[in-house]
């Protein structure tokens, strides 16, 4: 099996051709032997959540942060779009960015690491999969592969790739793998690959958002995407839909309230999902 982690730091880092090579080792055929039974990982993180408990640290904001004894980090924070705006927003430098000094520049409350890019000759970093900001593509996309997540005036929707890259002038993005498909639809048939740092995001039937990292030691992706599953399923967020951005390395998030609940990611990044107040 492909190391993800290598292929990142060779000097092919992050092209499309190789995201592409990996994704289809991770995603293809290769049956988790145990695809109806919630993963032990899972089961470990899902206990030690439901010992953390949610602590509301603003009006319409919660967190939950947990660590198993295996050394698998969670912070996720439940996102109201009563009270909150999301976006995504580029680096400020050809060579990539960290959370931290975006979420700063932006005002952003939360931010975290969000779709897949590479690097040109020089360093220079471009987005991976479908990008649309502004009403002007970035980039192109994969056709079916992953899923969409739109910033529609009403809030987040998320749908799977197959079902086609969305008309109009609101903003875009692409990632993948889709974890849940709308209706909690578990989308995932493997648990091929390593334990490694994951960013998901999950949209709630009520319209809240989950943004997550899982960082320390890490899950696989199946593992990872359990956990946003119902309760009845063995999972704990109860996600409507879930995708995973892009993980690994990149993994980070940043809380201007209190930075226990920051992730400090490995490498720089091309893009960033950003979550600020609303105005009055």
């Amino acid at each position: 099996m492909l190391n993800w982690l290598k292929i990142r730091n060779s000097k092919f880092r992050r092209t499309p051709a190789v995201t592409f090579v990996a994704a289809s080792v991770l995603f293809g055929s290769v049956l988790s032997p145990n695809a109806t039974s919630v993963p032990a990982a899972t089961k470990k993180l899902v206990s030690s959540l439901v010992a953390a408990q949610w602590q509301q640290v603003e009006e319409g904001l919660q967190v939950i942060r947990a660590i198993t004894a295996d050394g698998v980090e969670m912070t996720a924070f439940r996102i109201s779009p009563d009270s909150f705006t999301f976006s995504i927003e580029l680096q400020d430098n050809e060579a990539g960015s960290k959370v931290k000094a975006i979420a700063q520049q932006t005002g952003a409350v939360i931010a975290s690491n969000a779709g897949f890019f590479a690097s040109r000759n020089g360093g220079e970093l471009y987005s991976v999969g479908y990008l649309r900001l502004g009403g002007e593509v970035k980039s192109k996309g994969w056709s079916r592969a992953g899923g969409i997540l739109s910033f529609l005036p009403e809030g987040l929707s998320l749908k799977p790739s197959y079902t086609g890259i969305p008309d109009g002038e609101y903003d875009v993005i692409q990632s993948k793998p889709m974890l849940i498909e709308p209706g909690q639809k578990w989308a995932m048939d493997s648990n091929a690959g390593s334990s490694k740092p994951r960013t998901v995001l999950c949209t709630l039937e009520n319209g809240d958002v989950i943004l997550s990292t899982i960082s320390r030691n890490g899950t696989t992706l199946y593992e990872a995407g359990w956990v946003m599953r119902a309760r009845e399923n063995g999972g704990f967020f109860g996600c409507d839909a879930a995708l995973a951005f892009d993980g690994g390395r990149s993994t980070q998030m940043w809380y201007s309230g209190d930075e226990k609940y920051s992730s400090t990611g490995l490498s720089p990044v091309h893009n960033f999902f950003v979550v600020r107040q609303k105005e009055d």
